[in-house]
């Protein structure tokens, strides 16, 4: 990961660090595409956030005050009012568009101070509105997908993430991301957009992002078939741009046992999935069993509506629910695959495709019979139930005990990754990061690094130590009349 690329010559006066920072605003006022461009001299202060959540993904906000003398900022609907952020130092250089937020739902919020008339906005990314969706969630769009790829652009129509940006309105063309081939079997979406995009790029380690350059970002992953960029070091903080720098232990997020506990979903071989059973039965000589239908009595799938739930038994006799099953019998075939003695039987409702985990079914017969066999076949999808995956370094262990990091989650796949299946491979890297023991810098500076990003790695350099750190959290302070100042939250191994 990198930092958002500008031109030299505005890297060049950056560095110098001898110009002042300018932004500029634009706000959809109407909502309508028009954008306005507030003037300079109206932004009286603007501060900008960007963090790496815990659940997997990058977020960004804002809060801006603004000179409202002539009330032209007030509007009744200035909720969701889209604004456009840019930077640049002095004058003649290019404007680099950093944020793109929205209003949150407070809208223009009205100050005034005297004579002084101000508004105050709010400021949010896309992933707000994404953790809404379940709020005026499209109850007609499919919420479960089957044998389905994790990331692919160029089949968007079997790409788990095009499809759950789908649901929030998101096209292809709007989705920067990489590709990667691991498939899972089944997956149904039980939480909001950005949970799920979350979840998933935690699975996969990806950098998850409403980003400027696209409104969704998923990309960076060590599972992707694309080269991931190197990771050269994006700036350089000395003590000539640092004027504040504090180090602090991160033991929490050290670990030397790493469990994950996963339900798996397992596609199997076409087998039968449902087999009639209900009582009352009796037994042959032989104790094969069999089931009477008599004229004068009904039993019940004879009757409409009868649900024929899928059910398969393992190598071990023991029964497990089918969630999704497909390839199943036509009407045809499974008439063909009933036995009985005595009259004819045949199926007068047969529904395989109004449900994917049960049939609807009735059984008709000619006259008293008996029913030997009636069944279903089908490829069935079942879930391997707590998984788990154990990982652990010996000589940790040994030297510091045992501390553990418990992990459950979706979306991880059975499919192969370097001779493991990807899961073991996730447990793997995990614990391969926690046994770094990490600290965590912060750090403040008056230079314009507006173009910073979270995952980007930079170097920090002291007197005492040289340190070689992760962005995980940044802030821009502006003040009209007042230095402008950044911060970084920067994750490092011990310093050197």
């Amino acid at each position: 990961m990198k930092f958002y690329d500008i031109d030299d010559a505005l890297d060049v006066a950056i560095t110098q660090g001898d110009k002042p920072l300018r932004i500029k605003l634009e706000i959809d006022l109407r909502k309508n595409g028009e954008f306005v461009t507030v003037p300079e001299f109206d932004i009286l202060q603007a501060d900008f956030y960007g963090l790496k959540e815990v659940a997997g993904g990058t977020t960004a906000r804002g809060e801006i005050l603004l000179n409202n003398l002539n009330c032209q900022y007030v509007t009744n609907q200035g909720y969701a009012a889209e604004l456009r952020v840019y930077f640049t130092v002095g004058e003649g250089l290019s404007w680099v568009h950093r944020f793109t937020l929205f209003v949150n739902d407070q809208g223009f919020q009205d100050i005034r101070e005297g004579r002084r008339r101000m508004v105050r906005l709010v400021l949010r990314d896309r992933s707000a509105a994404l953790q809404k969706s379940d709020e005026n969630r499209d109850w007609s769009t499919a919420n479960s997908f089957t044998y389905i790829t994790i990331c692919d652009k160029s089949q968007p129509e079997n790409s788990l993430l095009h499809l759950i940006a789908k649901r929030a309105g998101l096209q292809t063309n709007d989705i920067d991301c990489c590709t990667i081939p691991l498939t899972l079997p089944y997956v149904k979406l039980t939480k909001n957009i950005w949970a799920e995009l979350s979840a998933l790029a935690t699975a996969y380690r990806c950098h998850l992002e409403c980003a400027t350059e696209k409104p969704l970002v998923f990309a960076h992953s060590p599972y992707q078939i694309e080269t991931l960029q190197s990771d050269e070091d994006s700036y350089f903080f000395t003590g000539e741009n640092i004027y504040y720098l504090r180090e602090t232990e991160r033991a929490d997020q050290y670990r030397n046992t790493v469990r994950l506990k996963i339900n798996l979903p397992v596609s199997l071989q076409k087998q039968t999935i449902w087999q009639y059973t209900d009582t009352p039965v009796l037994y042959m000589s032989s104790m094969a069993a069999y089931y009477p239908f008599r004229e004068n009595t009904m039993r019940e799938i004879e009757y409409e509506g009868y649900e024929a739930h899928y059910i398969i038994r393992d190598e071990t006799g023991k029964e497990r629910n089918v969630i999704y099953a497909d390839n199943i019998d036509t009407k045809e075939e499974a008439e063909a695959r009933l036995s009985a003695q005595g009259g004819q039987f045949n199926y007068g409702q047969y529904d395989v495709s109004t449900n994917h985990d049960k049939a609807l079914v009735t059984l008709e017969h000619d006259g008293d019979s008996d029913l030997i066999n009636a069944s279903i076949f089908g490829r069935p999808i079942v879930l391997d139930i707590n998984r788990s995956c154990f990982g652990h370094d010996d000589e940790a262990v040994t030297q510091y005990g045992t501390c553990s990091m418990n992990v459950t989650g979706t979306y991880f796949s059975g499919d192969d990754v370097d001779g493991k299946p990807q899961y073991e491979d996730w447990v793997a890297r995990e614990l391969s990061d926690r046994l770094i023991r990490k600290h965590e810098l912060t750090i403040k500076t008056h230079r314009a690094v507006f173009h910073a990003r979270i995952g980007a790695t930079v170097q920090v350099h002291t007197v005492a130590k040289n340190y070689s750190g992760v962005v995980n959290a940044l802030s821009y302070h502006f003040k009209k009349g007042a230095a402008f100042s950044a911060s970084f939250k920067l994750e490092v191994a011990n310093g050197q």
